[in-house]
């Protein structure tokens, strides 16, 4: 091609539109500051004591524990703790001491002033995902009903359709599902699968739950990996409200509610951009950004003298852990934010947080606050100096990691201990006496007294003495007659039996009830008799404590089953078959009609090796159990004969 024949931009749009001066400048960038987070966050739920206003009242403070030896260090907190419960927040800080010489001035600033600036003015902290030009704004999305958005989606789309022909049970259709959709975070947690997990919840169309201590927020805890998941985005002034306005044409869309909220502010940001931008103008305040600064330093400012360097770079000087509590308003949602929890020094830290209220729930967003040094612009608002060159520094907040707390504990009380019985002459009744269990939790609410007449015989509820004085009492999982049940103003651990008959013998045990529902095992089991001749009670335990309700005869003196054994804190089993023998042998003699052998050796297999075996497991804590079938299969080959010339102590052995 020759060179008369090549045409610039310029002159294409001179020939086509007319335009004979013409110039070209870049668009405004989208600024996205990205700063290294926290390398690792666990946290747990640590319940100390029982309160009687846990439910409604939060009280204490955080208190921050530096780790050395991580979890040793953390158990001797909670041993030495008075306070009733608390959110425990391990983090793991990256270091970055190494990357920064000690003559940087920025870092000779911040171990001079970092231990208070975050205290004495936070109002300059800058967050990450807020900082923007004015072409640009910031959204945070975030959907309070994922969780019941999900479940219709699921259950609406396709896949689940054809699943649902495809199976013939709800194992298999979960299974079947699971191809067609994986959560990330199960992934990466080896947790069971979130669609596997929303199979399971049928909060959201309607199915009543138990009356338990446990809230909505852990009935409906299917979509844990989802629920409070947020993310935040740049989006231009000049078409935020179309963006609004696009999303909310979609009606799937799960941030449908959260959109409307925003419509009318997106609608004003707009309408003002496009009124007052002029696009045949540069504007620096579309390039630049606007920072609140803590301290400016000139350019001109010689620090060599004093053995420091000043550029561009960013530095820790602390932690800043934004904590929300998710309340519920009806069926939703809503998250409330409380005070920051605000960490003056940086590094790996272990927090206590004691302001909780048991069975609530508690997001923290743990962020890193860096002090970032940085060429700018300073201009003065009212015009009267010029703007200059200069070095700002800045407080600046990462994006955080957020994890979640669900304050409830699990751990049923132990049974009362210790029962004794006397009788009663004057009232022609037996009073039983028994000790409160060791319970560290403090939280036994209810006694329950129960008999039965032998061991054939399930156990009879007596009474059940209720002394629950909390300020939000909580529906047990067992719900005593109305005239077995008493209501009492304290802990009573006594009582009169006047049903009993001296001619009839008894079996009795007892149980405890705490303040989340939970009830005990049985206590020990006694056997009680009046003795006529003696004149007094005759008593002799005959199970040891902490049987099963269901199971009551679990520990009887007795092989109530075949083989028997208890573990805790297991999560995997292994079972091996490794019998004594294979087979065992019967040798019978039958009579024969043949008079010179009149009887006959048969050896006869006695099968003792069944096809299918059965496994009981019973959880003692919970009282539940499950049955399992094993099928053994039989793949050994004949025996193999060995000459003795040829063995060796590995063919015997």
């Amino acid at each position: 091609m020759s060179e008369s024949t090549v045409e610039t931009f310029s002159s294409i749009l001179e020939e086509e539109l007319g335009y004979t001066n013409t110039a070209t400048y870049p668009s405004a960038p989208a600024t996205v500051i990205d700063l290294p987070e926290v390398a690792g966050v666990e946290s747990e739920f640590f319940y100390n004591y029982y309160t009687k206003d846990e439910r409604t009242v939060a009280t204490g403070v955080a208190t921050i524990v530096d780790i050395v030896s991580a979890d040793q260090n953390i158990e001797f907190v909670k041993l030495q703790s008075r306070t009733p419960r608390s959110a425990v927040i391990t983090i793991d800080a990256p270091q970055f001491d190494n990357e920064i010489d000690d003559s940087n001035f920025l870092k000779g600033y911040a171990l001079a002033n970092g231990s208070s600036l975050i205290d004495s003015q936070p109002e300059k902290i800058v967050f990450e995902g807020a900082i923007a030009n004015t072409r640009f704004s910031s959204l945070i999305l975030q959907d309070n009903q994922v969780d019941e958005t999900f479940y219709h989606a699921l259950t609406g789309s396709i896949a689940f359709v054809s699943a649902s022909h495809d199976s013939t049970t709800d194992g298999e259709m979960a299974n079947l599902l699971t191809e067609y959709f994986t959560s990330p975070i199960s992934q990466q947690t080896a947790s069971p699968s979130t669609i596997k997990k929303v199979l399971a919840d049928y909060q959201p169309v309607g199915v009543a739950y138990a009356p338990t201590d446990a809230r909505y927020e852990v009935i409906a805890d299917a979509m844990r990996d989802v629920r409070f998941v947020e993310f935040s985005f740049t989006v231009n002034n000049a078409v935020a409200h179309n963006m609004v306005l696009g999303g909310l044409e979609d009606r799937g869309n799960i941030y449908q509610d959260e959109l409307i909220s925003v419509e009318d502010d997106a609608k004003e940001v707009q309408a003002w951009y496009v009124t007052n931008a002029n696009p045949g103008t540069l504007d620096s305040s579309e390039f630049e950004l606007e920072l609140a600064a803590i301290e400016v330093i000139q350019t001109d400012q010689d620090f060599t003298d004093q053995g420091y360097t000043i550029d561009e770079t960013s530095i820790p000087i602390g932690l800043y852990i934004e904590k929300s509590e998710i309340q519920m308003q009806g069926t939703s949602f809503t998250r409330v934010k409380m005070d920051p929890i605000v960490i003056n020094s940086y590094g790996s830290h272990t927090i206590f947080d004691s302001d909780i209220k048991y069975g609530a729930t508690y997001v923290y967003n743990i962020k890193i606050i860096y002090l970032t040094a940085y060429e700018a612009t300073a201009v003065d608002p009212d015009g009267i100096t010029e703007d200059e060159r200069v070095f700002a520094i800045s407080m600046v907040a990462s994006e955080g990691v957020k994890t979640q707390i669900i304050a409830l504990e699990n751990i049923a009380p132990p049974p009362p201990k210790n029962l004794q019985f006397n009788y009663n002459f004057s009232s022609d009744a037996l009073d039983i006496f028994w000790e409160e269990p060791t319970n560290p939790q403090r939280d036994v609410v209810r006694y329950q007294i129960f008999r039965r007449d032998s061991i054939d015989l399930p156990f009879t509820l007596l009474a059940e003495f209720d002394f629950d004085n909390s300020t939000s009492r909580v529906v047990p999982l067992e719900i005593a007659p109305k005239d077995k049940s008493f209501r009492v103003k304290s802990s009573i651990k006594r009582f009169r039996d006047t049903t009993f008959e001296r001619e009839k013998q008894y079996i009795y045990a007892l149980a405890c009830v705490d303040a989340r529902g939970l009830t005990s095992s049985y206590s020990e089991q006694v056997s009680v008799i009046f003795d006529s001749y003696k004149n007094k009670i005759n008593s002799e335990r005959i199970s040891w404590p902490n049987a099963p309700k269901p199971y009551p005869n679990l520990y009887l003196d007795a092989d109530l089953f075949v083989d028997n054994m208890s573990t805790s804190g297991a999560s995997r089993m292994r079972i091996f078959f490794d019998p004594e023998y294979y087979d065992l042998v019967k040798t019978q003699k039958i009579k024969m009609k043949n008079p010179k052998n009149p009887l006959k050796k048969i050896d006869k297999s006695l099968n003792l090796i069944a096809e299918k075996y059965k496994l009981q497991i019973i959880n003692v804590d919970l009282q539940d159990s499950d049955i399992f079938d094993i099928s053994i299969s039989d793949e050994t080959g004949p025996p193999i004969e060995i000459p003795l010339t040829d063995a060796m102590l590995k063919s015997i052995f």
